[in-house]
């Protein structure tokens, strides 16, 4: 039938009805899509392996100067996997994740790759709570040291997919979960603990539509925790780090005042009260105030703080000083 097979099915009333046309599987068509839609799904590929060559290539990882990592334990919790038991391989893999994460680098390609496996044997044994809080912080250092287009990011972003699937779709569910489990993991393993730092990280993203208030208060107390417990530099701080900042510019975006508030707060423990970032928020939380008739006096109060604070630390030609001094004219 030329270029396309005729799908039929056989009825002992009428012979053979006709159902559909497809076209066939070749190695140029591997799934059998007609011409228009495999055309696109080509041009998806061909786009997603050109943005791949722009990432740079990773730094080798130092798995080759720990062999013993790799040794027996690690084989026989993948031997476990192979064969179907991932209740029996979740221990030894996190035991092997410890000696890997004790002496490797949390960015390191083996150490991210054995978080993946880890999280994936969570979700195998429906702990989904615990595959979420990790998948999120390892999908995050896979995206900046292989790239968002890397078979191993992709394959972390489908495994956040599938553990939110299994917490339920509403994100208010997906934060009880991770509150009941983060109050089980501070009991039991102490707040400093990585799996706690990072269940709690996980637990802001679920509190953003709720309350990012509430998810400013947490991210800075995980930070204040895991720098303590990790240190300023460590890999998992700076994700945490990353993601306070991101959700201020959230907030800073929404443009609520109580959130803008939280934005301030959050910028002046990450940056310094004095930093760019944390004027600029500033004069932002000013500009919403003197929107307000009744919080007209708060907008200026506000904007002399922040006008101090420029000319101190950016000198009183600065750009941002400027526009400051210029809506306290307005003002007054």
């Amino acid at each position: 039938m030329g270029r396309y097979r005729i799908i039929t099915l056989s009825s002992s009333l009428t012979g053979s009805r006709y159902v559909g046309r497809r076209f066939p599987k070749s190695a140029d068509n591997p799934y059998g899509l007609d011409k228009k839609t495999a055309a696109l799904m080509a041009q998806v590929e061909a786009g997603q392996e050109e943005a791949a060559k722009s990432w740079p290539e990773p730094s080798p990882s130092r798995l080759s100067d720990h062999p013993e990592l790799r040794g027996e334990r690690y084989q026989e919790a993948e031997d476990y996997w192979e064969f179907d038991f991932p209740d029996r391989a979740l221990p030894v893999y996190e035991e092997v994740l410890a000696a890997h994460e004790a002496v490797l680098p949390a960015d390191d390609t083996a150490t991210l790759q054995l978080r993946q496996r880890v999280a994936e044997a969570y979700l195998a044994v429906g702990q989904p709570v615990a595959a979420l809080a990790l998948l999120a912080q390892t999908h995050a250092h896979l995206d900046r040291v292989l790239g968002p287009t890397h078979p191993d990011t992709r394959r972390a972003s489908d495994d956040m997919t599938n553990a939110r699937s299994q917490l339920g779709p509403l994100s208010r569910d997906e934060a009880k979960a991770l509150t009941a489990e983060l109050a089980e993991l501070e009991r039991t393993v102490g707040p400093d603990h990585p799996k706690a730092l990072r269940t709690a990280c996980a637990l802001s993203s679920a509190l953003q539509l709720n309350s990012l208030v509430q998810a400013l208060k947490v991210l800075q107390e995980t930070l204040d925790r895991s720098e303590r417990a990790l240190g300023t530099d460590h890999p998992d701080t700076r994700h945490v780090r990353e993601e306070l900042i991101r959700v201020c510019e959230y907030a800073e975006y929404r443009g609520k005042p109580d959130e803008v508030r939280a934005a301030v707060r959050a910028r002046e423990r990450v940056h310094g009260p004095d930093a760019p970032e944390t004027l600029t928020t500033m004069r932002g939380l000013a500009q919403l105030y003197a929107s307000s008739r009744r919080r007209k006096a708060k907008a200026v109060e506000l904007l002399q703080d922040t006008l101090e604070r420029c000319q101190r630390a950016l000198g009183p030609d600065d750009p941002l000083t400027a526009d400051v001094r210029r809506q306290l004219e307005e003002l007054s």
